[in-house]
């Protein structure tokens, strides 16, 4: 029985010994503000929306639909599938603006102004790696999200001329007795 357990504890061993160890890999400091993290764009600032597509993904077929917000004829849209249910999801090409105020410390609070209205401001919540459209932390805007919140994220597309991609509203949603997931994908210029 002896022979058994040493046998056993050498084979334990040998296999705890033998594993191949990934080498810990350092923290490398994100700035949570940068569209990019190799890039220096900050996000703060306002932007115009210039276009936008939305993605459907079938969850049970697991087909993709790829839909323009706008074209020749059709300037205002709609971030949610079914049609806004509040003003941030009303999009209108060349008008819709976003200003965006980092906050002083992250995490924390800046402020999400829609459409110039310095009135009612959004929250912009930000971590060192998300950034969330959010209720205003102060309450004084009223729940203009019905008390949800929009993750984020932007992508340069051009820095030259500072056009950015921002993606925002995911979803999950039933369309046509399908169980569907969708995402849209919004081009916006900087211009302050």
């Amino acid at each position: 029985m002896k022979k058994y357990f040493y046998l056993l504890s050498l084979l334990f061993a040998i296999t705890l010994t033998s594993c191949e160890k990934e080498p810990l890999e350092e923290e490398v400091f994100v700035d949570p503000y940068a569209i990019a993290p190799s890039d220096t764009m900050r996000i703060s600032g306002t932007y115009v929306l210039l276009s936008g597509k939305m993605y459907i993904t079938n969850l049970e077929t697991y087909a993709r639909e790829v839909y323009n917000h706008f074209d020749a004829t059709k300037t205002t849209s709609s971030i949610r599938y079914s049609g806004s249910q509040f003003p941030i999801e009303t999009i209108i090409q060349n008008v819709t603006t976003w200003e965006i105020q980092e906050p002083p410390y992250t995490p924390g609070y800046g402020e999400f102004i829609l459409n110039g209205d310095t009135v009612n401001p959004y929250g912009f919540y930000t971590t060192k790696s998300n950034w969330t459209i959010v209720e205003h932390p102060s309450g004084n805007s009223g729940q203009q999200m019905g008390g949800s919140a929009r993750p984020l994220q932007g992508h340069i597309i051009n820095k030259a001329d500072s056009t950015v991609m921002f993606t925002m509203q995911e979803a999950y949603e039933s369309i046509d007795g399908y169980n569907v997931k969708y995402i849209s994908e919004l081009t916006f210029k900087k211009i302050k």
